[in-house]
């Protein structure tokens, strides 16, 4: 049976109601082992003791009320215990620096007159041809402001070598009074986007944000995202607020603004998820289930071998941002339909799809993900959607001749995620065409899900993963 992707989002009457409390309620709780020495039975709570004064902090998650939680095992993480150690404080605490990766503010006043640069968010159409160089702000001493008694003190606190936090450092001044201010009350979050249109690198300052308000233990995981950089309109802007609840441009502020708590996020290129080689990175399943639960997305695929649903991903040119106005990307298939059909001949049971996300919502295409058993496309940002893939799910990652497949982006995915994985490379020089298509045999792709198919259903694997 092939079904096209409309026939896959049917919005089912159950709604997803996992991380209900995490989301939306007031006493947020943490899934941990009954021996664990940092749960508190009583309290129900888990307890990350930290050094910095007269401060205890706690992240949680939530309990087990839902049956798509039931599975899970939350423990404590090495790395975000490692973090709440490694920590430095500044005029009594109206700033923390965490791992030299991050930091936390509070009572910090912002001076847009200390910033030059465009405001960001135009039209994309307005912009075309832009240099990149220009999609920044540059920030002057004065444009960061908190209040120190102490103006002496050393501010000498230092973020890793290449991080745009290195220059927001030297844009933190330290002052006796406060200007006039408009105030903010709500949790605020900075954040410095690289490659904003692409949903890889976007994904991973998605995910740093959201270990932000878990590290703070900020409730119910909302807070505003200001934008310290100029990059115009992109097609991944509208999920900033669907995950934390809204989002602005620190260049189209005109007066000065006072934030009560201000949360330096971690750089894209800084992040747990862009370090490759790591064995697993901190709660990723749960930011999965975040993530899904944000776009209403429900979880209730389990692995049926007998009606497998595969999906073929594939690449379309589209302008994503001012620096293609042509739209031309590589890495593209010049036989899809080719493949599809041999898929369903081979597979008459299975479902295939054919899924190209440049035009759909995240939530269309959550919906389809949520849905998939094994996920086939050219190396390339769409990949990341594997992030979201089942439990028991597999990922066929293909890349042309021109390509390394020292890329370990998609790979590196599967693994924190103990996803089946696969990668092929064409190797024959007279498979690639112009305007970066490759051909592929039919044959090559029937194999590969022969493999992967065998590894998923082979006996007596665990099919409720």
């Amino acid at each position: 049976m092939r079904l096209h992707v409309k026939h896959m989002l049917i919005i089912p009457i159950f709604f997803v109601i996992v991380l209900f409390f995490l989301l939306h309620n007031d006493n947020k709780r943490l899934l941990v082992p009954l021996n664990d020495p940092f749960y508190n039975r009583q309290q129900r709570e888990y307890h990350v003791t930290t050094s910095f004064p007269d401060t205890r902090m706690s992240y949680q998650l939530a309990l087990k009320t839902s049956p798509i939680l039931s599975n899970l095992n939350v423990t404590k993480d090495d790395t975000l215990m490692a973090w709440s150690k490694s920590n430095t404080s500044i005029c009594n605490n109206s700033f923390t620096g965490f791992a030299h990766l991050f930091a936390i503010l509070k009572g910090v006043l912002l001076d847009p007159s200390f910033s030059a640069g465009p405001q960001g968010g135009e039209r994309i159409e307005s912009v075309l041809n832009q240099p990149e160089e220009k999609e920044f702000l540059t920030l002057k001493p004065g444009y960061f402001q908190i209040r120190c008694d102490n103006n002496t003190e050393d501010m000498k606190y230092k973020f890793q070598h290449g991080d745009h936090l290195v220059k927001w450092m030297a844009a933190l001044k330290l002052v006796s009074k406060m200007p006039e201010h408009q105030e903010v009350d709500k949790i605020t979050m900075a954040v410095t986007r690289y490659e904003y249109a692409n949903v890889y690198h976007t994904m991973t300052d998605w995910y740093n944000a959201f270990l932000m308000l878990l590290f703070f233990n900020v409730k119910s995981f909302t807070a505003n995202i200001l934008f310290i950089d100029s990059h115009p309109q992109g097609g991944l802007d509208s999920i900033w607020t669907t995950l934390f609840g809204g989002y602005g441009h620190a260049g189209q502020l005109t007066k000065p603004q006072y934030f009560k708590t201000l949360i330096w996020n971690i750089q894209g290129y800084k992040s747990p998820m862009f370090r490759h080689n790591l064995p697993s990175i901190p709660h990723i399943e749960i930011f999965r289930l975040f993530f899904l639960a944000k776009h209403n997305v429900p979880i209730t695929k389990r692995l049926n071998c007998e009606k497998l649903h595969i999906t073929f991903l594939w690449r379309r040119d589209y302008v994503a941002h001012p620096r293609n106005p042509r739209g031309i990307i590589s890495r593209k298939v010049k036989n899809e339909k080719e493949l599809e059909d041999s898929v369903h001949k081979l597979y008459p049971n299975h479902c295939i799809v054919s899924l190209r996300t440049e035009n759909m919502s995240m939530h269309d295409q959550l919906g389809v993900i949520a849905r998939t058993d094994i996920l086939v496309g050219m190396h390339g940002a769409g990949l990341t959607l594997a992030l979201f893939l089942p439990k028991h799910a597999g990922l066929i990652e293909l890349y042309p001749k021109y390509w390394s497949v020292d890329n370990v982006h998609f790979k590196a995915i599967a693994r924190w995620r103990n996803l089946q994985y696969t990668q092929w490379q064409n190797m024959d020089n007279k498979m690639e065409f112009p305007d970066y298509f490759t051909y592929i045999a039919p044959s090559v792709i029937q194999n590969l899900l022969s493999n992967i198919i065998g590894l998923m259903c082979k006996p007596n694997k665990d099919k409720e993963r």
